[in-house]
Formats: structure tokens, sequence, C-alpha cells
């Protein structure tokens, strides 16, 4: 009967223990707040492995956040939505399903992206970028960090991008002669003159200077 007891008590710890290892712990507390509105699937005040792990869409907008180091619970998330919040550094890193991030009009002063091996489409105008590094993201198409402050930007890698929208930063230079899928390029209310554009063999529609 004892060892029955000590057999039934045990379990029940290890219960206990595994569940309080599925349920996520959250830095930014207004991110949490925002999830457990919206992907508390049980409705148990709390987010688990397997409830972040059905997340597809994550849509953030305008919450406080000031933190995106817990996105990272959300590894099979397609679109990434955190625009008009207060985060003034983004890292983000292998999250082998997102294809769409935008942090629009939030305040983002460091942005790096790595090993994002799905993005196509990235939105971060309107913020404070002076430098933004983009590794292992050959996918993207589509650019957008038009209103930062950004003087130099190296899109050489980027081989399948389509449209690139540099306007209102504070670019000199720019060569696009590596991306030949190249359709569109804004580089309005930019100091760079035409004779300091790197152009390669695509046909692109340039939205900055006189076109002959």
């Amino acid at each position: 009967m004892m060892k029955n007891k000590i057999i039934t008590a045990l379990c029940i710890i290890s219960a206990v223990i595994l569940i309080n290892a599925q349920q996520l712990i959250f830095k930014d507390k207004n991110f949490e707040k925002t999830v457990l509105e919206n992907y508390d699937l049980n409705r148990d005040g709390k987010i688990s492995i397997s409830e972040a792990e059905r997340v597809e869409n994550l849509f953030l907008m305008n919450k406080g956040i000031t933190s995106v180091e817990d996105v990272s619970y959300f590894k099979n998330a397609r679109m990434i939505i955190l625009d008009q919040n207060n985060i003034p550094r983004i890292s983000l890193k292998n999250m082998d399903k997102v294809q769409l991030i935008s942090c629009a009009g939030s305040k983002v002063a460091v942005f790096t992206a790595e090993n994002l091996k799905s993005l196509t489409s990235l939105y971060l105008d309107g913020n404070q970028i002076e430098n933004i590094s983009l590794k292992s993201t050959p996918k993207i198409n589509q650019l957008t960090v038009s209103l930062n402050k950004i003087k130099t930007i190296d899109v050489s890698a980027l081989k399948h991008l389509k449209k690139l929208n540099l306007e209102h930063n504070l670019i000199q230079q720019l060569d696009i002669s590596s991306n030949i899928n190249l359709e569109s390029l804004n580089i309005m209310k930019n100091p760079i003159r035409e004779k300091d554009l790197k152009k390669g063999p695509a046909n692109v529609t340039i939205f900055g200077f006189d076109q002959p």
C-alpha cells in the first residue's frame, strides 16, 4: 500500500513538472497580455508550447511592446505584425517559416535578421534605423525601410529582391548591380546622386531621379 502511494505521488509530481515545463514564461508583459487575449485556446490564463506552435499569424499592433524576445516561442508563425510599438532593438533568427514581418512606426533603432530562410516581405518604415543587417534571408523580394536614418545598405545578397523602398533616408551611395530581379527602386528624398547608383542588367523603374 505504501509503495502504491509513493508511486502515485511521484506520478503527480512528474505531471505537475511536465505541465509547468509546457507553460511559457514571457519577458514582455504587454506581449504576454496580447497573446493571452488572442491565442490562449483553452482559456486557462497561460500559453503552452503547443498553443504557441499552432499560431501562424501573430498580430501584435499598438500594444506597448518593448521587446520581441518572446517571438521565438512562435516558431511556426508565417506572419508577424509588430507595428506601432516601442521596440528599440529587434533581433530575429532561426524562424524557418516566417514569410512576412512588419514593424512600422515602432521606434526601432537596430534590426538584425539571421537565418530566416522563408522571409519574403519585410516592412520597417517609419523607425530610427541607421544600420540594418540581413543575414541568411535569401528569399526577400520586397523590402521597405523608408523614413529611417540609413546611410548605407548592402542588398547584394538579396537575389530575389523585386521591390526596394529606401525613401527618406540618408543614403549617398547604392549598389543594385547584383539584384538581377529588381523591378522598382524608390530612392526619393535621399542625398544620393544618380552617378552614385551602381546599376546592373535589370530593367529597374527608379523613383527619385529624372528618367531619360
